[in-house]
């Protein structure tokens, strides 16, 4: 069981990160674009904001899952359900509300997804009652959650070195 939750934390985080990579590329080729700002080039740095999000829905998942709680993927799921939309809520204020919208409410919500982040596993630990099924090993699932964090900026990396999103 350990070995399995390792494995399969790793290949989904993988995934994960390849897809935030192969996000940022499509969005640096042909993203949207208005008459003051645009996704392209530079504005594809936007698709690297889902790292957050995936963080604070696997590290509450992990957490969820070492305290024996059976519905633990669908409050990681829920998780990353509030960091994706503070990333779209951010990353529609310039072309949405204008340039100082953006200004004003932009930093705050990037600060808000970074704290959610950590946030979230926080609140799974104390707030979530926990559940009656077997519980993970604690050494398996902090090594989870670490490689949770690893295999995302790993498979950013890899995938982002084959198509980089500036090219």
């Amino acid at each position: 069981m350990n070995a399995r939750t390792i494995g399969s934390t790793v290949a989904v985080a993988l995934a994960a990160g390849a897809c935030v990579s192969v996000f940022a590329f499509l969005l640096a080729r042909y993203g949207p674009a208005g008459d003051s700002w645009s996704f392209r080039g530079n504005g594809a740095l936007a698709a690297y904001t889902l790292v957050p999000a995936l963080v604070a829905g696997g590290w509450t998942a992990l957490v969820l899952r070492y305290r024996g709680r059976d519905d633990w993927l669908r409050w990681g799921l829920g998780a990353l359900a509030v960091g994706l939309v503070l990333d779209v809520l951010d990353a529609a204020l310039l072309p949405v509300a204008g340039t100082s919208i953006d200004m004003a409410l932009g930093g705050p919500l990037l600060i808000a997804l970074a704290l959610w982040a950590f946030v979230a596993p926080v609140l799974a630990w104390t707030a979530v009652k926990a559940g009656s099924s077997g519980r993970t090993a604690a050494g398996a699932s902090s090594a989870a959650a670490v490689l949770w964090l690893i295999g995302i900026i790993v498979g950013l990396v890899l995938v982002g070195f084959v198509i980089p999103a500036g090219s």
